[in-house]
Order: structure tokens, then C-alpha cells, then sequence
């Protein structure tokens, strides 16, 4: 686990700075977006995380988290750009 968040760190940087590249004039306006689905994710992930426990034990709620972390990097790795998208 310890591994994985440290190495998680690598990525932030990218990610930060992707919202320069393609869209210049609204950099702000897209990180303020990309935060707030962000912590949306976080707010309904906490209601499921106590819903799998209530069903399940912590293993279940780790595999819905690495599911969706592994989701999430094939998503990213096939749709991200740096090409300029917004002028």
C-alpha cells in the first residue's frame, strides 16, 4: 500500500499540469472542475465503502478500489492528450 501511494505521487504532476496544456485560458477553470468531480468520487465513495462493509469485509472494499484505480489509469493512458483542445 505504501509502495502504490508513493508511486502515485509520479503521477501528479502530469495531471496538474495537463489542464495547461490543453486548454491555456481556462487552466483554472478545468482543474476547479476535475477537483470537484474528484472530491464528489471521494463523498460517494465513503457512503459505498460503508455499504461493502456492511455487506462484505475490508478485501471487498480493496478490490472495488484497485478495480476502479485500474479503470481509471486505462482511461487516462487512452483518452489523455497534451494537444491544445480549448483556445
Amino acid at each position: 500500500m505504501a509502495c502504490s501511494q508513493g508511486s502515485d505521487v509520479f503521477s501528479q504532476s502530469g495531471l496538474y499540469s495537463n489542464h495547461q496544456d490543453i486548454g491555456p485560458r481556462y487552466a483554472g477553470v478545468l482543474l476547479g472542475l476535475s477537483n470537484t468531480v474528484g472530491v464528489l468520487v471521494v463523498v460517494f465513495g465513503m457512503a459505498a465503502t460503508g455499504y461493502i462493509l456492511q455487506q462484505g469485509s475490508w478485501d471487498d472494499v480493496f478490490k472495488v478500489s484497485v478495480t476502479l484505480y485500474i479503470i481509471g489509469i486505462l482511461v487516462w493512458n487512452f483518452f489523455s492528450t497534451s494537444e491544445k483542445i480549448l483556445e
